[in-house]
């Protein structure tokens, strides 16, 4: 007889296993809550919410309470919950407020920049990359203005997936602005911080729109939200995004209500300001000891800034080679992060991790990758007991 196949079951099990069984630092995952998981299996999630259907007055109650959680988190005037990604949302923002042919802005993708990495020229769409400073990781705003004022692009996306410091935002805005272009900040990976008042305020710094992701800093289902104070502009995205099929591109026919749901109780349960604070200090104490340890951190010298990270994120400086076989070694010793051996202290800090536990991991993280040794035990079981001791989602 053959080798008997694995089972979606048994493997979903054995993959839940795994990731439970280690310390997961990847920048763009965090752990959902019981309850959170427990609702995106609800009834709603093989509803539609059309309230041609009947039987959906629940559901549009559920949704419209979501907008309102959002809002009030946000301190937005308007919020679109809607996109099912952060992507998706985006791509509701580019269709809604440009036209083919227009140019739009953008943080350049990766490196140098960090930028998210899509594709406008498939819309038609022409990409302006903003000038980035690779020495100090960050726009280089006098460059930037000229560009502007020179370019006037009628959109311009602020936000980046690899970043450590804020964006200037309110310079950039007020340029913008001054020649009629709207700025729009992609919040994917800082919306969590967002939420409780850390790294920067967006919407209060000139940004037209807030949008991105759910489900990294911001510790929900995988999805997406679109937040303004302009009504015009939120109508404009709305057409765009929501089910309107006589008045539009109808983008999303179904935005998933046990997503919504979930999204939902996720903005009730977490104490946001304390979470979000406590992100940023467990971040700069794997900043500490990885440069005390010899690691040269992308941005470490930026004059403008007196600490290496004001986010979630810490980034030592690495070529490919190295970053992979560092991920690699790390993998074996119960540690996850990325290729580029980037860590995300957004999961960590949900299940209890404060700088003490923060510290004893990078000091083992740098014990491993620095060692000739492919396996240290030690370091192994040391992982292994700070796993089972933080198996329960405290913030």
């Amino acid at each position: 007889m053959g080798m008997r196949m694995n089972t979606i079951i048994e493997l979903a099990e054995a993959h839940q296993q795994c990731r439970r069984q280690a310390i997961n630092l990847i920048v763009s995952e965090n752990r959902l809550s019981e309850p959170v998981a427990k609702l995106l299996s609800n009834d709603l999630a093989s509803r539609y919410a059309a309230p041609f259907y009947a039987g959906t007055d629940i559901s549009q109650e559920i949704t419209q309470l979501a907008i309102e959680k959002t809002k009030s988190v946000f301190s937005a005037q308007y919020a679109n919950i809607s996109p099912t990604s952060g992507s998706n949302s985006l791509m509701a923002v580019i269709f809604a407020l440009t036209e083919p042919g227009d140019k739009v802005a953008r943080v350049p993708p990766f490196f140098p920049g960090g930028g998210y990495p899509f594709q406008y020229e498939v819309f038609h769409r022409h990409s302006l990359p903003l000038v980035f400073d690779d020495a100090q990781w960050q726009l280089d705003k006098s460059a930037c203005i000229e560009l502007l004022l020179k370019e006037q692009p009628k959109l311009v996306v602020l936000g980046a997936s690899i970043f450590m410091v804020p964006m200037p935002v309110r310079e950039l805005s007020e340029i913008v602005h001054s020649y009629g272009g709207i700025v729009a900040y992609d919040g994917s990976h800082s919306l969590g911080l967002i939420a409780g008042g850390q790294y920067q305020d967006p919407l209060k710094e000139g940004a037209d729109i807030l949008f991105g992701s759910t489900h990294k800093t911001f510790p929900g289902p995988q999805g997406g939200m679109i937040v303004t104070n302009s009504e015009p502009l939120h109508r404009r995205i709305e057409i765009v995004s929501n089910f309107t099929p006589l008045n539009g591109p109808t983008m999303i026919c179904n935005p998933h209500l046990a997503r919504i749901a979930a999204l939902g109780l996720t903005l009730d349960e977490v104490p946001w300001q304390q979470y979000a604070a406590q992100v940023v200090a467990n971040a700069r104490t794997f900043a500490d000891i990885f440069k005390k340890r010899g690691f040269t951190l992308r941005g470490e010298c930026n004059p403008n800034f007196n600490h290496s990270t004001y986010c979630h994120q810490v980034l030592p400086l690495l070529d490919k080679a190295s970053g992979v076989k560092h991920r690699d070694k790390l993998k074996e010793h119960g540690i996850f992060c990325d290729g580029f051996m980037r860590v995300g202290t957004a999961e960590i800090t949900r299940l209890g991790f404060t700088e003490h536990e923060c510290e004893r991991v990078a000091q083992r993280m740098c014990d491993i990758v620095l060692s000739q040794q492919p396996l240290i035990l030690d370091a192994k079981h040391e992982i292994a007991e700070l796993v089972s001791a933080h198996k329960t989602i405290v913030m």
